[in-house]
């Protein structure tokens, strides 16, 4: 919960580097999975929900 709560004190901005950091997680937690490198196959799943999540704050903060 705590990591949801830190993500809505933050600015647009800040919002937008952190989604740039998760997308390149994402894409390497893929690649990692596509060598058999990967050990927790969880990771891409929580990254999935993180990157949604910022993007739904950033959606909510344009409407508003």
């Amino acid at each position: 919960m705590k990591e949801k709560e830190s993500l809505h004190a933050k600015s647009s901005t800040e919002l937008e580097r952190d989604l740039l950091v998760c997308e390149e997680e994402l894409k390497s937690l893929r690649f990692d999975r596509a060598f058999n490198k990967l050990k927790n196959t969880k990771a891409i799943g929580m990254a999935r929900k993180k990157r949604a999540r910022i993007l739904t704050l950033l959606r909510a903060k344009q409407l508003v």
